[in-house]
Order: C-alpha cells, then sequence, then structure tokens
C-alpha cells in the first residue's frame, strides 16, 4: 500500500468498532473508515494513519447492510460531531451494549442482570457542546471538527444540538465573520438551559472596541449571553447583558433546580439525565436516614435528588463544583440533608467514606482512581452505584469491586449521546450477604 495520502481504495468491512468506524484490512494493515458498516464493500479515502493503522471516510457504499439508514444530517460524515448516523438507532444500541459487556468480559467480571438499553431523543438533545472557528480565505467555518483533521466542517445547523444552539450557528458565523479578530477566535462553546443560552467566546488576543460592541448586539437582538475567555475559565467575563441571568435546569420528578455555570459540567441530554437520576435513586433505594456519600457530585445532580427522597448526603468533589452544589441545596431547601465538601479525589483522599451505608460514583473518563479500594473497605458500606462514561474504565473499577467482595447485580446502557459511539454506564453493586 503506498503511504501518500489522501488515495482511495476498496475496503470490505468485517466488524465495527467502539469508537462507531469500520474495521478492515487491506495488505496485512488495519483500515477503519467512517461511515462503513459491517459486511459492506467501500471505497474509502484514506486520510490518516497512526500506530501501523490506517484512518479514512467511506466515499462510496458498494454493497449496503440492512443496517444502513440514511442520515438526518447532510453533514455527516464529514463532520466529527457524531459517528453512528448511518447506522439504524436500535443496531446502535445494540452496538453500545456489546461493547460495555466485552469490557467487562475482559476483566471476567459478570453482571448478574443486564438492563435494556435506556434510551429518550435522538435528535435535538445536546445542550452543551465546544464549536471550532476557523478562516477559510474570506469564509469563516463555525461547526464541530471534521474528522481526522483541524478543519471545521461547514455547518448551517445541527441536528443533535438542542434547538437554542443550532440556531444560533449561521447567525454567530455571520457577526464573528465581522470581527476585526476573526482569524483569533479558535472555539465558542455553547450552553444551554431550561431557559437560557449562554455563549463562551474565546480569544487569543484582546478584542477592539468595535468588535466588543458588535457581540454585544448579537447578544441583544439573539436573546444569549455572552462570555469572553481570553484564557482558561477563571478568566471568563461577561460580556452582555449586563447583568448575569442564572443559568438552570429542572429535574421535575424530584422537585428541584439545579443551578449551573457556563463552566461547570452538566449532563448533554437533559431528558436522558432525568432518567439517569431517577434509576440512580431508586438503585440506591433511599429512606429516611439513610446515608449515601456522593464522590464527584458535582454541582449536586444525583445529590439532591437523593436528598428530596429522605437520604441524608454527603459530597465530595473540586472546591468550585462544591460551592455551587452547597448553594443548590439551599436553594431547594435541603441544606439539612445534604453536605459538600472540597476534596482531589485522585489525590491522598481516605476517610471520606465514613460511615456511610451507600457510596455514589460520577467520575471523569478516567474513572474512580487509585483511591476506589480503599474507598470500599469501610464495613458500613453495603451498595456501590457508579455512573460512567467509559466502559474501559468502568470495568476497570468493576474489577476492583469485586476484588473487593462486591458483585454487580446489574448493568445496563444509557444513551446519553445518541448518534454517537459514546457509552454511559449505570452499574449497580452489592456487597456479598447485603443483596
Amino acid at each position: 500500500m503506498s503511504r501518500r495520502l489522501p488515495r482511495e481504495l476498496p475496503v470490505l468491512v468485517t466488524e465495527l468498532d467502539d469508537g462507531g468506524m469500520g474495521k478492515g484490512m487491506v495488505d496485512d494493515r488495519i483500515v477503519r473508515v467512517r461511515n462503513g458498516l459491517p459486511g459492506e464493500l467501500v471505497r474509502a479515502r484514506m486520510l490518516k494513519r497512526r500506530s501501523g493503522e490506517w484512518f479514512g471516510e467511506a466515499v462510496e457504499v458498494n454493497s449496503p447492510a440492512g443496517q444502513r439508514v440514511q442520515p438526518p444530517c447532510s453533514a455527516f460524515p464529514r463532520c466529527g460531531g457524531c459517528s453512528l448516523q448511518h447506522l439504524e438507532y436500535a443496531a446502535q444500541l445494540e452496538h453500545k451494549q456489546r461493547g460495555l459487556l466485552r469490557a467487562l468480559a475482559a476483566v471476567q467480571v459478570r453482571a448478574k442482570r443486564v438492563r435494556e438499553p435506556v434510551s429518550s431523543v435522538r435528535l435535538g438533545y445536546r445542550r452543551k457542546a465546544r464549536l471550532g472557528v476557523r478562516a477559510l480565505g474570506d469564509e469563516l467555518l463555525v461547526g464541530f471538527r471534521e474528522s481526522f483533521s483541524s478543519r471545521v466542517a461547514r455547518l448551517q445547523s445541527c441536528e443533535t444540538l438542542a434547538h437554542g444552539a443550532s440556531r444560533l450557528i449561521k447567525p454567530l458565523r455571520g457577526v464573528l465573520q465581522g470581527l476585526d479578530a476573526r482569524r483569533r477566535i479558535p472555539q465558542v462553546e455553547v450552553v444551554v438551559g431550561d431557559a437560557d443560552v449562554g455563549l463562551m467566546i474565546r480569544h487569543l488576543d484582546p478584542l477592539s472596541g468595535d468588535d466588543r460592541a458588535a457581540l454585544a448586539a448579537f447578544a441583544h437582538s439573539h436573546d444569549v449571553q455572552i462570555y469572553l475567555q481570553p484564557g482558561g475559565y477563571d478568566s471568563l467575563e461577561l460580556l452582555a447583558p449586563a447583568h448575569a441571568r442564572q443559568m438552570d435546569y429542572a429535574l421535575p420528578a424530584f422537585g428541584v433546580t439545579l443551578q449551573f455555570g457556563l463552566a461547570d459540567f452538566v449532563q448533554a441530554n437533559a431528558p436522558l439525565n432525568e432518567l439517569l437520576v431517577s434509576a440512580a435513586v431508586n438503585a440506591v433505594a433511599p429512606a429516611s436516614g439513610v446515608r449515601v456519600l456522593d464522590l464527584f457530585c458535582g454541582i449536586g445532580n444525583f445529590s439532591l435528588p437523593l436528598a428530596r427522597r429522605g437520604a441524608n448526603v454527603l459530597g465530595f468533589d473540586a472546591s468550585s463544583a462544591v460551592q455551587r452544589a452547597s448553594r443548590n441545596a439551599e436553594h431547594n431547601g435541603l441544606g439539612q440533608r445534604c453536605e459538600f465538601r472540597s476534596a482531589d479525589l485522585y489525590d491522598h483522599a481516605s476517610g471520606v467514606v465514613g460511615d456511610a451505608h451507600v457510596l455514589l460514583l460520577d467520575p471523569p473518563r478516567t474513572g474512580a482512581g487509585n483511591n476506589l479500594a480503599q474507598w470500599l473497605q469501610a464495613p458500613s458500606l453495603q451498595r456501590v452505584v457508579y455512573v460512567s462514561c467509559n466502559p474501559v474504565t468502568f470495568a476497570k473499577d468493576a474489577q476492583t469491586l469485586a476484588r473487593q467482595d462486591f458483585q454487580l447485580t446489574e448493568v445496563g446502557i444509557y444513551d446519553m449521546f445518541p448518534q454517537t459511539a459514546h457509552v454511559e454506564t449505570l452499574g449497580v453493586f452489592a456487597r456479598s450477604g447485603h443483596g
């Protein structure tokens, strides 16, 4: 195979990998192809090579698989925001569940019960996203990065973004294109609350007075909040309106509303998050007085619903998160049942479990970390409810739990990011003898 790229060649796709790419072999070399499904013979345009493998995009499908569907977005597969739009939705769920069970089998962990995949809306769900900005001659592009490239996809709107965000892509591109600093703005983050939309505009050089005025006018005409971001999140500066409006989302089943800042972590899919929170609360099975330790608690997404159901909750996370969680607890009248403390849970974090009955975990993609085994030694701990965004680290931590005599009683996926390969998992572990 010639090493010159790009080039086109036929590929017989034999399987779908965990990233949603079709996988095949050409001249004894692994080839991964976006927009390819198992059983298809495709003509693929090779765009990248890495670690001896080739990566490309199917530009022609000669033998479509039975599960292939017409993608809902014309930018697929060139846009890198989605990876599975060409696969019928039921098959997407099956693929994600197989990947989770394969990861668990690799560490010899078996669940007593595998729940049916849980899903909600399939499009228009994403309430938080980072969009690239790039000048191409006289044209400015705003959208997700293209596959295998730093280029930005040419978008007018986005089928997966919440409407409040998708509607802004075209007019945002227009106002940015008119700025003096248009070539020094690499990205815009969009955040959608229940009643408001915020934009964080990253800029590498100070903005002129005219640029600031143009962005303020855009904020007014489109009823959005605009923050300028010259550096990290700690550099955010409200540009418009004159006074910040509080971003929030409600969890109606629990009668709570959570306020959040634009830089705070929130689950991207609001309807699915409601289902996930309800399932986690039911898995904890809180009764009045049950003690729950919520590690990586964030702004209180699980803590407050648990407290509303009668649990006493102690949450740990980074300082900025627990400050927000504490305010949310007071705002919802749950301050007596919730306490939040700051800690680096990946550093020395001994003694955090105390006398908790249930441990709830919702860590980043890296997993619970090296302190997990120590936390599990608390004699009062009977159950662990684990929310994960990475099947590989979930499986690794499930192995640690099994070694500490916690059995995986049930597990299932929650489709937080339809049309993508992202897998959200809920696992419930019980100490032997506690059901």
